[in-house]
């Protein structure tokens, strides 16, 4: 009988994420998974069933190690600060969004999904979840009166495009400079401010 390992699973996890990223979502396959693991097929399909399997659980893995922690700590904070809180939230977001593997993931996705169903299995795996989780925070800052009364899942929408609206263009560069803690944090002001403006509440006593 063979045993199962957190670590084996981790392993073809990572080897997979390379795969994908050299040859595309298409291109790639079991049997080249296996081979770069060091193992046989039946072994992989041990771990997961098929590679849609492991593309799915790459990308509910891609933002949850980065991005969960961040939204737990925005939503559980005690803090009525709108903006500091969305501030310390935008700039761990962004330093996610313009790092180089979610670069690399996003444009795989891209290059994929106007010829297969990858794009949506990436978005409906990953940041549609982060989306709705938004918005139900940002939902409850509308009920406390803190944010203005509006549709919560389009200011959701509308945060995360202000937050990356500076960055963004980086997609189309194969070799830009990071971008540095400072200039992340000046970005992600204007983002706030930005967003504040279009959804800060009218209440004098905060």
């Amino acid at each position: 009988m063979k045993v199962r390992t957190d670590a084996k699973r981790d392993a073809i996890l990572q080897i997979a994420s390379e795969v994908f990223l050299e040859m595309g979502y298409e291109r790639a396959s079991m049997a080249e998974i296996a081979a770069r693991v060091g193992g046989s097929k039946a072994t992989l399909y041990g771990y997961f069933p098929s590679k849609q399997a492991i593309f799915l659980t790459l990308a509910r893995r891609f933002g949850a190690e980065h991005i969960d922690p961040a939204m737990q700590e925005l939503i559980s904070s005690p803090d009525d600060d709108v903006g500091k809180l969305l501030q310390r939230f935008g700039e761990r977001l962004l330093s996610f969004l313009a790092s180089a593997p979610a670069m690399s993931a996003l444009r795989l996705v891209l290059a994929e999904s106007g010829h297969s169903d990858v794009g949506e299995m990436f978005y409906e795996a990953g940041q549609k979840q982060g989306v709705q989780t938004m918005a139900g925070y940002l939902q409850s800052l509308m009920d406390r009166g803190l944010l203005r009364p509006a549709n919560a899942l389009v200011a959701a929408q509308h945060f995360g495009a202000l937050v990356n609206a500076e960055a963004q263009y980086r997609w189309y560069y194969r070799d830009d400079a990071d971008l540095t803690p400072k200039q992340i944090k000046a970005m992600v002001t204007r983002a706030v401010e930005v967003f504040l403006r279009a959804y800060g509440s009218d209440r004098k006593d905060l």
